[in-house]
């Protein structure tokens, strides 16, 4: 048992390529190894060729996906090692009826994912078909409970070997944990690939289905990211060329599920990125185990949701380290601190993620199939301790400060806030309302005098209607104004007008009634009723009828 990325392959395959020496003339392998995936095996399979480069002995790999023809071929021509997948070999064995009692050497990789991923049944089987006095190894980071029963049932006299027991993660191994929202992730990855990961640096991203692969292959490629992708469902034909994509740098990026988490070892890998964050302590120690291998520092990004925060608690107590959160007084990224990311950061990614879905109805497909397959892939996650769960909801309400590794975009991001915080405590000297009527409104005007001009008029605006339209004689005194120049001279002539108006009726009614002189007593009381009339008429026009008013006008050119 030693930590990933320590040289566990190197330890079995070494002593094997001595103890085998050379080529032997009885028929059958005489050593065999078991992987649990096609990528491991294949990995493998190319260390022993090149470290028995200088020898006779001769090395095959038997893997699931590939022609049966062609590996009862390969089985024939009597090599040295065996490289297999569980599932494949033990469907050789039974096909030929393949004897195993030449084996002498049995090893297990990543002996805990193998039972963790269901084949334990085909390694009991394969496990009776071998001899007795077989020599059986197994290699692994961590060392399940599963592990430990087959072990004392399954081995005779075992014995436990651990290497470097107070340090699971490597010391040239940074941590970066960032705290943000579940729909801001994808936001957060386009900026760390574009911004915070050099461009000539490998990445490998580890999402949770492979829906997810597809989906973030697509916007990344529309954002100019070139990446690959490998995940379990993928023809073995492409999954060897992505791989063998990355490993010659024709792209930086791969989207990878927990397929490639174990094993794999890919040459000068420089930081990994957990888009979706494991559920389990020993899957991240395999995860962020593809990089800081054989003396190489990397880094290791890890995007936390709220729903995944008690997990990055119980991966701590599993550490033994303890948690470290981001403060204002952060200067240096100290390798395990947690921080949250700058909403400036998210904002400018998601507008850009924004137009590309408006743009492309298979983005918007893709994105609701992710939705549902993270449905799926809840339901089947572990729940974290009840204990890691009530304490991080207490970390959570502290105020979490930006991760360092943005500390170019958080110095903006303060600017930004203090301006709007301003924004909002700014209260006007006075409202458009109170223009004029108050003496802070003068600060809006050039001078004092444009300012007394503008209350004067103000003050001349807000006079009532209604007062104008009383006539001046019948206010109250304490009401009544002095009439201007202007206005007397109206009144004057309104009063000529009404005057001329009355003689003109006089002279017309002299010789009518000198004509009508023997008429009767009714026709003078008729007249006298008429005057009485106009003369009611004139008053309500003298009363209703303001100086400046169109009807006035209208007697003034009569």
């Amino acid at each position: 048992m030693a930590r990933t990325g320590s040289g566990k392959t190197a330890a079995f395959l070494v002593p094997i390529l001595d103890k085998l020496k050379a080529r032997s003339l009885q028929a059958g392998a005489r050593a065999l190894v078991l992987s649990p995936t096609r990528e491991l095996a294949l990995q493998t399979h190319k260390f022993a060729k090149e470290l028995g480069k200088f020898t006779d002995l001769k090395s095959t790999v038997i893997l699931g996906g590939d022609n049966m023809e062609d590996q009862f071929e390969a089985i024939h021509e009597n090599p040295d090692v065996l490289i297999a997948t569980p599932g494949r070999f033990l469907h050789i064995v039974m096909e030929m009826d393949l004897k195993l009692s030449s084996i002498k050497y049995v090893v297990f990789d990543e002996a805990d994912r193998l039972f963790e991923m269901g084949f334990q049944e085909q390694l009991n089987e394969i496990l009776h078909r071998l001899p007795e006095n077989r020599q059986t190894l197994l290699f692994s980071a961590t060392l399940p409970r599963m592990l430990v029963d087959f072990a004392r049932a399954g081995l005779n006299e075992p014995v436990l070997v651990r290497l470097d027991v107070e340090s699971q993660l490597s010391d040239l191994l940074k941590t970066v944990y960032l705290m943000c929202r579940t729909n801001d992730k994808a936001a957060i990855l386009l900026h760390l690939l574009k911004h915070v990961v050099k461009p000539d640096e490998l990445t490998l991203v580890f999402v949770a289905t492979r829906h997810h692969a597809e989906y973030l292959r697509d916007i990344l490629e529309r954002a100019d990211v070139p990446c690959t992708q490998v995940y379990s469902s993928l023809d073995q034909a492409a999954r060897k060329i992505n791989v063998s994509k990355l490993r010659a740098r024709q792209v930086p990026v791969m989207l990878v599920t927990d397929v490639a988490a174990r094993g794999i070892d890919i040459p000068l890998l420089d930081n990994v990125i957990n888009h979706s964050f494991p559920p389990k302590a020993k899957l991240f120690v395999h995860r962020v185990g593809r990089v800081a291998r054989a003396g190489r520092s990397g880094t290791a990004y890890s995007l936390v949701a709220p729903d995944e925060a008690p997990y990055l608690l119980d991966l701590h107590l599993f550490l033994g380290r303890p948690m470290q959160f981001a403060s204002a007084a952060s200067q240096a990224p100290e390798s395990g601190l947690c921080g949250k990311v700058p909403q400036m950061v998210i904002d400018e990614e998601a507008e850009m993620l924004r137009v590309l879905h408006e743009q492309n109805s298979d983005l918007q497909n893709m994105e609701r199939v992710c939705s549902n397959a993270m449905i799926q892939y809840l339901k089947s996650r572990p729940p974290p301790s009840s204990e890691s769960a009530k304490r991080m909801k207490q970390f959570l309400k502290e105020d979490i400060a930006p991760h360092p590794v943005f500390r170019a975009k958080s110095a903006d991001e303060d600017v930004r806030a203090s301006l709007l915080q301003g924004m909002k405590r700014f209260k006007p000297p006075s409202t458009i309302f109170e223009i004029g009527n108050t003496g802070k409104s003068d600060a809006f005007f050039r001078d004092e005098e444009e300012a007394a001009e503008a209350r004067q008029a103000h003050r001349a605006h807000l006079v009532p209607k209604r007062q104008s339209q009383v006539p001046r004689e019948l206010q109250p005194p304490h009401q009544r104004r002095k009439a201007s120049p202007k206005e007397g001279r109206s009144m004057a002539e309104e009063e000529d007008i009404g005057e001329r108006l009355r003689d003109g009726d006089r002279q017309s009614e002299g010789p009518k009634a000198e004509k009508s002189g023997a008429k009767n007593s009714g026709s003078e009381a008729f007249a006298g009723e008429k005057e009485k009339r106009r003369g009611q008429t004139l008053s309500r026009m003298r009363s209703f009828t303001s100086p400046t008013s169109p009807r006035t006008s209208t007697l003034k050119r009569g």
